[in-house]
């Protein structure tokens, strides 16, 4: 009898599945697998069906080369594969697939059907795997090329199945493989569907093709072409211009010899030359194509093969910086302000004083009476600031709304007081840097962070429709076409009904689902940007807050129909924002906890001035 200690070889079932491990984490890494083989075999056209996010099963056929009845066979075992004879083929891998262990590990934790059919014959062969039983293998008829069906995913190993993670977090796992795959390979057809629905199906094309054809012509407008030849590496591609980059990285695709790789490094030596042009949040668009000598790069650092590792990555990363400050510097692209024509002409409008202006406004008394607060004062830098913790707005505020404002009584006494009676006295209002609103207060200056401070209005704004009473939208003078990105495509299903109480509303035309009104907050033109971007947003708030999904559609909501720094605002627009934001039941902080309004007194301004009174 052996002892607990004793080595002994693994029952072939238990090595097979510890092999899958390494291959087949989730469903994605099944439709990767089977893609690239497919590709491997030459497949011009690739069809992908994912059901209940691939846990249920996959089903993907090519229109490839095919297997004949031995190679079927084998093709299942551990370490066969037709891509790798010899040292030399291992030290210049060419192909996608090379391990052969896809199928193998795959037949290891799944039932797994293949049908395949090369062009020398009139019909195919299927083979049945199922695990610790007997494999079938009987002709059948079927299109030259292979059909993969696999079903019950890690039915055998239930713990693994119990970490995949939500159909959701799964599908955007797989609508990403998808998505870089077209990109890749813009000579071969996909067809992508989630279940019965299809979220893409694109043709053969160039590039640039491709990526209007699964990104969308607002995108594929905004590209430059990048083309970069060094002693070290091709490089060709598009970048996006400033306008696009995102808050996440989905935009982003590297591919060395056609093969999809990940790497900050190289993501950093796009992003560099972009550095002044956005905000350091901010991921530029992109889609670059390195071509280098295989034996100068080892593939096979990864069990997945996301990562690659170079011989000369230096030389790699200067060329990608340098072929896209080459597109930049060649197209001019600069930051730019953009000033709103009626400012523009009366470049120091925003710096007048109003005085004596009508501005009848019978809410800005109830709005005055209830929003009452206490102030907390802290030194900042040997500078005294009052912010209000609370979100409540204190008798300063008020004081510089009612200036704003008025009140039912004149703030001055005037003989005339028929004529004054009508007219409210306002204080001196301006904007600083596109950024910032001064106002003043009775006792010296407030700070609001214009961008934070409609975020709050919106943010409230949107919880009240979303839990009390839905919004009626601005119908648009003609619908849009929403095109969303695969893996969000099953979110904007889960918040679609939420999206119609905020005022957004969509309508299917000739199978192509479009946008037929927005809300007031959105602004003209950027209507598909801004649902994407709330989608985006929205995703990472539901990441960090899983349990408040209202709440997070709220918020990124504010976050993205808000305006921003660097909007231009005049004096009538910087009114209502303030005027909106001291109707709000917290006005004090966004809804990140980000203070909104700051206030700096006069004193502080005396004593750094020598003023003694």
């Amino acid at each position: 009898m052996l002892s607990p200690h004793s080595i002994a070889l693994l029952p072939e079932h238990i090595a097979n599945q510890i092999a899958a491990g390494e291959v087949v984490q989730r469903p994605e890494s099944i439709i990767k697998e089977l893609v690239e083989n497919a590709l491997d075999a030459g497949a011009t056209s690739i069809l992908v069906i994912a059901h209940k996010a691939g846990k249920q099963a996959i089903h993907v056929i090519d229109n490839g080369s095919g297997m004949r009845k031995e190679d079927l066979i084998l093709s299942i075992q551990r370490h066969a594969t037709s891509k790798i004879k010899t040292t030399q083929d291992l030290e210049r891998i060419s192909t996608l697939g090379f391990r052969g262990e896809a199928l193998a590990s795959i037949a290891a934790v799944s039932h797994l059907e293949i049908k395949s059919r090369t062009s020398d014959t009139d019909h195919g062969w299927s083979l049945t795997i199922e695990p610790l039983q007997e494999h079938v293998l009987e002709p059948c008829q079927t299109e030259i090329g292979t059909q993969v069906i696999v079903k019950n995913m890690f039915f055998n190993v239930p713990a693994r199945k119990k970490f995949l993670k939500s159909d959701m977090v799964e599908f955007r796992h797989i609508s990403e493989t998808m998505y870089r795959s077209a990109l890749g390979h813009p000579e071969c057809r996909f067809t992508f569907y989630d279940g019965d629905s299809l979220v893409f199906d694109v043709p053969q094309s160039d590039l640039i093709g491709r990526i209007q054809a699964l990104y969308g012509k607002e995108v594929s407008e905004g590209l430059l072409e990048i083309d970069h030849i060094t002693n070290d590496v091709q490089i060709s591609g598009f970048i996006g211009l400033p306008h696009l980059a995102k808050q996440s990285r989905a935009g982003q695709h590297f591919f060395m010899n056609t093969r999809p790789i990940i790497s900050r490094s190289l993501a950093h030596a796009v992003f560099q030359p972009f550095e002044h042009l956005i905000e350091k949040n901010m991921h530029p668009f992109f889609v670059v194509n390195l071509t280098l000598d295989p034996t100068k790069v080892d593939v096979n650092v990864h069990p997945q093969k996301h990562e690659v590792k170079f011989e000369y990555e230096r030389g790699i990363y200067n060329a990608i910086h340098q072929a896209v400050s080459n597109a930049l510097s060649k197209a001019h692209v600069i930051p730019e302000m953009q000033f709103r024509q009626q400012i523009a002409d009366q470049p120091f409008e925003r710096l007048s004083i109003l005085k004596h202006q009508d501005h009848s406004n019978t809410e800005a008394s109830t709005y005055v009476n209830r929003l009452t607060g206490e102030i907390i004062s802290r030194n900042v830098q040997s500078e005294v600031y009052h912010r209000s913790e609370t979100g409540t707005v204190t008798n300063q505020h008020r004081t510089a709304f009612e200036h704003l404002f008025g009140t039912e009584e004149p703030l001055i006494n005037s003989p005339n007081s028929d004529i004054h009676h009508s007219k409210r006295v306002l204080g001196s209002i301006w904007q600083l840097h596109a950024k910032y609103i001064f106002l003043q207060s009775e006792e010296g200056v407030m700070i609001i962070d214009q961008h934070a401070a409609h975020e709050r209005i919106i943010y409230e704004r949107s919880l009240k429709a979303l839990n009390e009473q839905a919004v009626q939208g601005q119908t648009l003078l003609f619908p849009i076409p929403l095109q969303l990105f695969p893996e969000d495509q099953l979110l904007f299903t889960h918040i679609r009904n939420d999206l119609e109480s905020l005022g957004f509303s969509f309508v299917e035309i000739a199978g192509q689902l479009q946008i037929q009104a927005v809300p007031f907050d959105i602004t003209a033109g950027t209507e598909h940007l801004a649902i994407q971007d709330i989608i985006t947003q929205y995703r990472e708030y539901e990441q960090i807050r899983p349990q408040g999904s209202r709440d997070n559609l709220a918020a990124s909501m504010g976050c993205k129909a808000a305006i921003k720094a660097g909007n231009v605002l005049s004096i009538e627009e910087m009114k209502s924002l303030v005027h909106d934001l001291f109707a709000c039941e917290m006005p004090g902080v966004c809804p990140h906890g980000r203070p909104i309004i700051l206030e700096m007194q006069l004193r502080e301004f005396d004593r750094r001035f020598g003023r003694t009174s």
